[in-house]
């Protein structure tokens, strides 16, 4: 069965500054993820999830084959955080921080962690689902000590906007956004989708053209603001390019999917 998403982030900046520090207890949110599937608390979850995952926690989820497992291991903690690690990450030429809270001990041999990421300063939110698994291997090699924090040069950097790219942002399931993204730009980050970044969002003014990774091919789909469409057919990387770039550019990109099914 085809994978149902739909993300809209919308933003727009030209002078950005970052420093490589979140903001809020990593501990405390890694709780308060742990207490929202211990107590089926879709509020709570949605709260420290990132929007991008908001339309895939809805009514159901916590007996879903991807929530139901994770309920579990969360009823059995025992209330007390064992340890909290850190690494970063570069994504798309940014960097991302990542707390891994270890909570209890998996009965194949890994770590069960609260994964939280925090990007450009931002609030720690859940990594995907939250709850997932570490090898102790993984998890000894990261750092007791968030890396660089207190003396993290401060980056300025400045992003090229393109008049007829302004109304365009790109969200990935990896949390990295961009705004006004030229040809390069975004054949890079189609590019880069994998089983783990598995779907990215172009956005204008007129709805979002969507891609998310499956066993057949990428999927497409597309949004004109009121009802959402699903091509038919599974896509290979360059006619997925094709589709994404002639969208962008404003061409008759709808001919390059085939037969739309609404969702």
């Amino acid at each position: 069965m085809k994978k149902r998403l739909i993300a809209v982030f919308v933003g727009v900046f030209m002078l950005s500054t970052y420093m490589l520090q979140a903001q809020g207890d990593a501990k405390a949110i890694a709780k308060e993820v742990i207490k929202a599937y211990k107590t089926e608390d879709l509020a709570l979850l949605k709260k420290h999830v990132t929007g991008m995952m908001l339309y895939v926690i809805n009514d159901g989820f916590f007996d879903s084959d991807d929530g139901k497992p994770l309920v579990e291991i969360a009823k059995k903690w025992d209330g007390n955080i064992k340890d909290i690690r850190y690494s970063k990450e570069d994504m798309m030429g940014k960097t991302v921080l990542l707390a891994s809270v270890y909570f209890s001990d998996n009965p194949n041999g890994n770590l069960n962690v609260v994964t939280l990421s925090s990007f450009e300063k931002s609030d720690w939110k859940a990594f995907a689902f939250g709850i997932g698994e570490i090898s102790k291997e993984e998890y000894e090699q990261a750092s007791k000590e968030i890396p660089g924090e207190g003396n993290e040069k401060k980056v300025e950097k400045v992003e090229k906007v393109s008049a007829d790219r302004a109304e365009f942002s790109v969200e990935m399931a990896n949390g990295e956004t961009f705004n006004s993204p030229d040809n390069d730009k975004l054949k890079e980050a189609l590019k880069s989708l994998n089983d783990d970044n598995f779907f990215l969002t172009l956005s204008s003014n007129d709805g979002f053209l969507q891609t998310s990774t499956s066993e057949n091919g990428y999927i497409v789909q597309y949004s004109n603001g009121d009802k959402m469409y699903e091509a038919e057919e599974y896509f290979n990387l360059e006619n997925l390019i094709d589709i994404f770039i002639t969208y962008i550019e404003k061409g008759n990109w709808k001919e390059k999917g085939g037969k739309w099914v609404e969702m």
